[in-house]
C-alpha cells in the first residue's frame, strides 16, 4: 500500500519515525506500546534523516503517555 511521506508529501513513505524515543531505555519501559500507530510518523528516507525538520514530530515521555492514555512509567515525573 502506498503511503505518502507525512513531511514532504512528495515521495513514498518507506520509513517509520517514532515520535517518542525508540531507544533501549524506552523499549524497556514501554515495550510494544512504542509501535502504536499514534507514536508513528511515516516518512521518506530524505525527511527521516533530516531530524531538524519542524514537521518531524518529537514527543517527550509525558506527551507520549497522554496521547496513548497511559501512566508515566519512568521515575522522573514531568
Amino acid at each position: 500500500m502506498y503511503k505518502p511521506c507525512e513531511i514532504c508529501y512528495n515521495k513514498q513513505a518507506s520509513q517509520r519515525h517514532h515520535k517518542f524515543s525508540n531507544r533501549k531505555w524506552a523499549r524497556k519501559l514501554y515495550g510494544k506500546l512504542l509501535d502504536n500507530e499514534k507514536n508513528i510518523q511515516y516518512c521518506c528516507p530524505d525527511c527521516h534523516v533530516s531530524h531538524s525538520s519542524p514537521k518531524l514530530k518529537h514527543w517527550d515521555e509525558k506527551t507520549f503517555c497522554f496521547e496513548l492514555g497511559i501512566d508515566l512509567r519512568s521515575k522522573v515525573k514531568c
